[in-house]
């Protein structure tokens, strides 16, 4: 990944570590009937009105919901999606009545979640006051929690440590130009701590 600044460069590594992706089967299916019929299921309509089932490679959790709408989540790589999305149709078709045509299926990434590190300690009493769109209130949570609108919308939680976790993204490829830019707002407004 590019370096921060020329002036003083920083190695920046980030890790995926949940995305969220939603699909639909394009028809009402029977939550009762999956979970008879299907593992690693669990479906209490009394609590939460979705199908649980758990993938165990790649591992995720698969929301199902009577509508036939889908939520994967806690996939950790974008190749894994079309193969837990070919799992779940196969499973229903092999061990259920409904008999769904995989081509028919569109999945949609909602939100791709990652922690970075910037290897350096940052200001968070200073930051609260130089960046815009910005919330500290440490004796409610111990981070800034800063809401980025361009170059692309996301939500930063930064760290003193610095550590962040950026949430709120759709697109992959807008991952690196964030977290780029976000480290250079830090550089700009001073808010990256000396190094004694």
């Amino acid at each position: 990944m590019e370096k921060l600044s020329n002036e003083n460069p920083r190695e920046l590594t980030y890790t995926i570590q949940n995305i969220v992706v939603k699909s639909c089967l394009n028809q009402e299916i029977d939550l009762n009937h999956i979970l008879t019929n299907v593992e690693n299921c669990k479906y209490n309509s009394a609590t939460f009105p979705g199908l649980f089932m758990r993938i165990p490679d790649p591992k995720c959790v698969i929301l199902l919901f009577k509508s036939g709408n889908i939520i994967i989540t806690g996939v950790l790589r974008f190749i894994h999606i079309p193969a837990i999305v070919e799992q779940l149709i196969f499973s229903l078709n092999q061990k259920t009545q409904y008999k769904i045509n995989i081509d028919s299926i569109t999945t949609e990434i909602v939100n791709i979640v990652i922690t970075a590190d910037y290897k350096q300690r940052i200001d968070l009493n200073l930051g609260i006051l130089r960046l815009r769109n910005s919330l500290y209130e440490p004796e409610v949570f111990p981070g800034i929690i800063y809401k980025n609108k361009s170059p692309h919308k996301a939500v930063f939680l930064i760290f003193s440590t610095g550590k962040v976790v950026m949430t709120g993204i759709k697109n992959p490829e807008e991952i690196e130009a964030l977290l780029i830019h976000l480290g250079k707002l830090l550089e700009k407004n001073k808010l990256f701590l000396e190094i004694k």
